[in-house]
């Protein structure tokens, strides 16, 4: 997908839904904050304008919550990690890996956020922004996993072709990136999303998010955008999308904003 918006340095990538969820740690079946969560996630559900050929990514944030948003300028250094750890064309295989118990019993995830996101190329680089639909304004459990009411984030893809970066695992194996791809990536440590979306379509694939801005508006007035022009299926919620049954999951942490 590849659309222009009214500021001609900007170019829409992609549109869709965004998911949080979190896994907590052992025994902490009532989380009280970070030290009680195991593993934060982050799905982008793309969708066309048809609403067909949807792909759901399932990012593993490595810090446990999103980058601070700085009021003054984001600093390069306040790198927060991230890896694509599934991706599914089929929403109940997504849906079964969330809702697993995996290693031990209580270990579902639980989901505090929904909303909708957009991936665009901004001058020299990409960006990522989102709208939180629910809960209608962030409570404790989302400000504590830094999940603003609206923000926008710069999105670098890291490059496998170059030695292991600081501060980013070495354990996890790279993207099997085609022959094509690798070549394109060239000697860049960090690479901008400037002609499509391909480059996180791919299991393992690691990205950087640094903060950039939040606030009421701050799509509009940042990018020209008005992300709900771009988003199918409004009036539908997170348990509509993913055909959730509420009575099965913990709603608290999304309906309330508690962890509890």
């Amino acid at each position: 997908m590849e659309n222009k918006g009214e500021d001609n340095d900007l170019l829409i990538l992609e549109q869709g839904d965004i998911y949080f969820f979190y896994r907590p740690k052992k025994n902490s079946y009532e989380p009280k904050g970070l030290d009680d969560i195991r593993r934060f996630f982050m799905v982008t559900a793309y969708n066309n304008k048809n609403n067909k050929d949807s792909l759901y990514r399932l990012f593993v944030i490595g810090k446990k919550s999103l980058p601070e948003i700085r009021h003054s300028e984001a600093r390069l250094s306040e790198r927060y990690w991230a890896r694509v750890g599934g991706i599914y064309k089929d929403k109940d295989d997504l849906t079964k890996e969330l809702f697993s118990d995996e290693f031990r019993k209580g270990d579902s995830a639980r989901p505090v956020g929904f909303g909708k996101y957009i991936i665009v190329k901004h001058k020299t680089h990409s960006e990522i922004a989102y709208i939180l639909e629910t809960p209608e304004e962030p409570g404790e459990a989302q400000k504590e996993l830094g999940i603003e009411k609206e923000a926008i984030y710069i999105i670098s893809v890291i490059n496998p072709n170059q030695p292991t970066l600081a501060g980013n695992p070495s354990s996890e194996e790279s993207p099997k990136y085609p022959d094509n791809i690798v070549k394109e990536l060239g000697n860049e440590n960090y690479v901008s999303l400037t002609k499509n979306t391909e480059l996180i379509d791919y299991l393992n694939a690691q990205i950087i998010l640094i903060g950039a801005k939040e606030g009421k508006h701050i799509i509009k007035e940042e990018l020209k955008i008005d992300i709900e022009d771009y988003a199918s299926n409004k009036s539908q919620n997170i348990f509509k999308k993913l055909n959730l049954i509420k009575e099965n999951i913990p709603i608290k942490p999304l309906m309330k904003g508690k962890f509890e």
